[in-house]
């Protein structure tokens, strides 16, 4: 059995049944719209799923000359079926999404499957030269002096990208902004206010602090009365509580930071960010995405950090090498908790505007931002470019 090539795009119809111009002009408006983002995505998927169906098919290819019986022949021939299923389910998902989103534009009902084709066409276009869906990436300098192949050149060749923060588009600093706040948010479902009745240990620690201040007052007190026996005795017993004050609070910092070690940072690793509605700007609406980041707390509890397997996953899906970026957005993360809680150094920015802040009337990076957490951009570039609307 020989299988079929995988099948190729739809193109765009050849006949124009609008004007070149008002069509652009259209597809211009959708292309502003949040929804757009959505068939990005499924334009960078049918590209993936397209690759991987003509490498199978190319395989079965080189498999043709042995019997229809054979257990490799077979098993590459599901896997390209397989493939070529889905990559027809995702190019119905994505001309119904293409569809709606002309559906509820001004144009006429007879423009409609035209300006729909060419929607998509678009996307996937934009989707095939830039991939990190207008990251507005630069290539980085070349390099002095030449070097042997390491095992990033040798996995990912193609990158070797900075995010340079003149070329992010203001759409994408408002995103930014959205992401640092959903990254902000206090989690949910979680009490940080004492109940009414302490744990052992709290009780312990309580109890030890009141009697190692009553007995040290009360040593002063006969000392200074010249009842050196009494001021004695109780000096004793402040030293005795002391010791019990200083055991509790150690007890609980070992327990505190033990809970904390591997624990997740908001109890998930999905996030939810509210963006501008692109469709109604003048109702001022925001419409949730979602991402996904994992946060750990490392050992000691004390700081958080991105696992390598989430951090890699991030970079193989969108194409940004992010490389310092992950340690500062989770360095940056506990720094602003450690601001707008008072103890942190720095002014406390609008917790709106984390990232980017409005300067005479335009959106401007926060200068301590790229000396402070280096390469902080490209992971919230990384986040951005995957975010999803919200089910």
């Amino acid at each position: 059995m020989t299988a079929a090539a995988p099948p190729a795009p739809t193109p765009a119809p050849a006949a124009v049944p609008i004007h070149p111009e008002a069509a652009a002009l259209l597809i211009g408006e959708q292309r502003g719209r949040t929804g757009y983002r959505s068939l990005l995505q499924y334009a960078h998927e049918l590209h993936q799923q397209e690759a991987q169906a003509q490498d199978l098919h190319e395989t079965l290819h080189d498999l043709s000359g042995l019997p229809e019986e054979d257990d490799d022949r077979k098993a590459y021939d599901a896997r390209y079926q397989a493939a070529r299923a889905e990559l027809e389910v995702t190019r119905q998902q994505a001309q119904q999404h293409a569809r709606r989103m002309i559906r509820s534009s001004a144009a006429a009902r007879e423009h409609h499957e035209y300006l729909a084709a060419l929607l998509l066409d678009t996307a996937r276009q934009e989707a095939l030269q830039r991939p990190l869906r207008a990251a507005q990436l630069r290539a980085a300098p070349p390099r002095t002096m030449p070097r042997p192949p390491g095992p990033a050149d040798r996995t990912d060749p193609q990158v070797a990208f900075t995010i340079d923060p003149v070329q992010i588009l203001d759409v994408q600093r408002h995103e930014h902004n959205a992401i640092a706040v959903a990254l902000l948010t206090p989690p949910t479902g979680r009490d940080s206010r004492l109940g009414t009745t302490a744990d052992p240990d709290t009780q312990t620690l309580i109890d030890a602090d009141q009697d190692r201040r009553s007995h040290a007052l009360l040593a002063c007190r006969y000392l200074l009365a010249g009842q050196d026996t009494l001021a004695r005795h109780h000096a004793s017993l402040a030293t005795d509580a002391e010791g019990l004050y200083r055991t509790a609070h150690a007890t609980i910092t070992r327990d505190r930071h033990r809970g904390r070690r591997d624990a997740q940072y908001s109890g998930g690793d999905t996030w939810t960010a509210h963006l501008p509605d692109h469709d109604t700007p003048d109702l001022a609406l925001s419409v949730p995405f979602t991402f996904e980041l994992e946060l750990r707390w490392n050992d000691a509890g004390l700081a958080l950090t991105v696992p390598p397997d989430c951090a890699a996953n991030l970079e193989a899906r969108t194409g940004i090498r992010v490389r310092r970026g992950w340690h500062s957005l989770a360095r940056w993360i506990l720094d602003e908790h450690a601001r707008h809680a008072g103890e942190g150094s720095g002014r406390r920015p609008n917790p709106q505007e984390p990232i980017w802040r409005t300067h005479h009337g335009r959106l401007t990076l926060r200068p301590h931002l790229t000396a402070a957490y280096p390469d902080l951009l490209a992971a919230l570039e990384a986040l951005r470019v995957t975010l999803r609307p919200a089910p």
